[in-house]
């Protein structure tokens, strides 16, 4: 060991763990490793001893300095709340949690310096996500935000002693998260307080009749088979086809997408591929769920799960049923003080690694090289303001990928074809949110709570045919506030109001119909239960289509850039790689494998990944 004799006699180190080498880190038989302060070599196959100072010992610390280009003024920023100890997660049936000597390895592969330069182009979830990993590799990286604070399509919006989350309702994949704090050496339970919601959902339908989606599934089965005769075992059965859908055709899409042919035998494809019908199934989910039940109201609810990915269920491939398993399974989760602590968190994690972040600095350009052969073109770095030049080895853009097509390679001759072929494919849905304060608690509501419309497929159809609105649209009303009492006044709630509303149109002026269809949903609300509810606002906020592409950058406002109608459409999502460009990468809900917060976690995984192979 090459350690101070002095130190090991003083007892200032102690053995972490004993271990035999089988893959070294770097190179084919040889490694080096690091270990707080402690580098040696090892041979394939030796045996050797980890060590580390001891916490009464005195450790090296290498002083950090921040060089920010701009200091972020003082803006109105959404309350803090307690931080209390974080629930435990369940990862029964998911990817196993890092082990712990995974986790200090990471942590201490964060202190190789590397001469590489990275730059993100916004701080959404992708992108700070991205920057984490980057960080971690080594590499230095600046985050540039178009925006006064991070979080990109996951905001917060704070007035009146409310406080209302924009964006995501929920959290999935628990796992996905926790792993992405592993890796850098944290632990997610202090940053962050994970809270279960149950029940997940509460569905109301147009006769009256209320069902509850329970975490647990035998609850969710008991309280099928109490409402709809029958449907109990059709419940146990369509869960365990979920789960079949989730271990085969979830390894592809969400975990380890193939690149190759071979890769389908690196994780025993073989083993599952009876599977493998179901998975490339040329039926709609809606179909596949129609077959499996009878009740029309239960349909519904698993129906629902196509707009998880701005889609259509009656067009949406079978495989995302299992996004059924995967929030029965795993359970809906919320955060304490609201789900824009995720963002904040993200953004304090990647602080004290050495993350730099300038604000109001919108990329307006992305920097390229084009000597290569054939057309091709190498980025090297983003010009900000039209005017400010920022050199990098690689660009990651967290970014609805039309818009970086259409506006920041706007001198790349190849862009306008894939921005066309770009636009051909079908969009997903674009949200009309309603921010309420209230001031009167409707004890029938929960934490998320569905109306559903009369006409599932009317509804979609007005969607993707018709390209207006629905005049009966199923409601999504989120109350965080029946979670976290802090999120409003005491006896108050806080309502989030989403519809489902067509891509923008060229003829459609959301500007003249904000007030109108606000009327539409608010007297549907109150014909469903809600009684006087217009009475008792005591605050609102419209938020249109046409204001969240403003905000987001988001292509017609599609709020997971472009739907899953077609198993074409799986296969055709941009990946992490931009065709024609190398360093420059693409992360974020608009890329592979999809919109949500877990799926744009992995797509900084699959983006970072492919950074570090091209730097190689």
């Amino acid at each position: 060991m090459v350690v101070h004799e002095a130190a090991v006699a003083h007892g200032a180190v102690e053995d972490l763990d004993f271990r035999t080498i089988r893959n070294p880190t770097f190179g084919a038989g040889r490694g080096r490793f690091f270990r707080h302060g402690v580098l040696r070599k090892a041979r394939f196959g030796e045996r050797m001893v980890l060590r580390r100072f001891r916490a009464d010992a005195p450790r090296l610390r290498k002083a950090v300095t921040h060089d920010r280009a701009r200091v972020q003024p003082e803006t109105a920023r959404c309350p803090r709340s307690p931080r209390l100890r974080a629930a435990p997660i369940d990862r029964k049936g998911f990817r196993g949690k890092i082990s712990s000597w995974e986790r200090e390895r990471s942590r201490l592969d964060s202190r190789r310096m590397s001469s590489k330069t990275a730059i993100v182009i916004g701080a959404g979830l992708g992108g700070m996500a991205s920057a984490i990993r980057l960080r971690r590799a080594g590499w230095k990286v600046v985050v540039l935000e178009k925006n006064m604070r991070v979080g990109g399509k996951l905001d917060c919006h704070a007035a009146g002693g409310f406080l209302w989350d924009i964006g995501p309702t929920m959290l999935t994949l628990t796992p996905v998260l926790t792993e992405l704090f592993e890796h850098a050496g944290q632990r997610l339970e202090d940053y962050l307080e994970l809270v279960p919601v149950d029940p997940i959902c509460r569905s109301f339908f147009p006769d009256g009749k209320v069902l509850n989606t329970w975490a647990n599934a035998h609850l969710f089965k008991i309280e099928i088979a109490r409402q709809e005769q029958d449907q109990g075992q059709a419940l146990e059965g369509f869960l365990r086809y979920a789960r079949r859908l989730h271990d085969l055709g979830g390894e592809a899409w969400l975990y380890h997408p193939p690149r190759t042919p071979l890769d389908f035998l690196r994780w025993n494809f073989l083993k599952r591929i009876g599977g493998l019908p179901a998975v490339l199934g040329r039926k709609s989910l809606a179909a596949v769920v129609a077959r499996r039940f009878k009740s029309p109201h239960v349909r519904r609810i698993f129906e629902r799960y196509a707009a998880w990915v701005g889609s259509s269920p009656f067009w949406t491939p079978s495989l995302f049923n299992l996004i059924a398993y995967i929030e029965i399974q795993g359970g809906g989760w919320y955060l304490r003080g609201g789900l824009f602590r995720l963002a904040e968190a993200l953004e304090k994690c990647a602080r004290e690694m050495g993350v730099e972040f300038v604000f109001d600095a919108e990329v307006s350009s992305v920097l390229l090289d084009r000597s290569g052969r054939f057309g091709a073109a190498r980025a090297r770095g983003v010009v900000v303001k039209n005017y400010i030049e920022m050199k990098a080895d690689a660009v990651v853009a967290n970014a609805d990928p039309l818009h970086v097509w259409n506006r920041l390679l706007q001198g790349f001759p190849r862009a306008p074809a894939v921005f066309r072929r770009l636009q051909k494919r079908p969009f997903s849905l674009a949200p009309f949110i309603l921010l309420w304060g209230v001031k009167h608690r409707y004890p029938q509501l929960a934490h998320h709570n569905v109306f559903f419309s009369p006409d599932s497929r009317a509804e979609f159809d007005d969607i993707f045919l018709r390209h207006h609105p629905s005049k009966t649209p199923t409601i999504y009303v989120g109350i965080s506030a029946r979670t976290d009492p802090t999120q409003a006044p005491p006896g108050q709630d806080n309502y989030v109001v989403l519809v489902n509303t067509p891509p923008i149109e060229p003829d459609h002026h959301w500007d003249k119909e904000r007030a109108s269809y606000r009327d539409v949903i608010l007297r549907r609300l109150e014909g469903l239960g809600l009684d006087a509810l217009g009475d008792h606002l005591v605050y609102e906020k419209i938020i249109t289509p046409a204001d969240f592409s403003a905000r987001t950058h988001a292509f017609r406002g599609a709020i997971h850039g472009h739907a899953f109608h077609s198993r074409r459409d799986v296969l055709a999502r941009p990946r992490a790689r931009c065709p024609g460009i190398r360093g420059l990468y693409l992360v974020g809900g608009g890329a592979r494998p999809g919109g949500g917060i877990p799926l744009v976690l992995l797509s900084a995984q699959r983006a970072v990944g492919a950074v570090l192979e091209d730097a190689d």
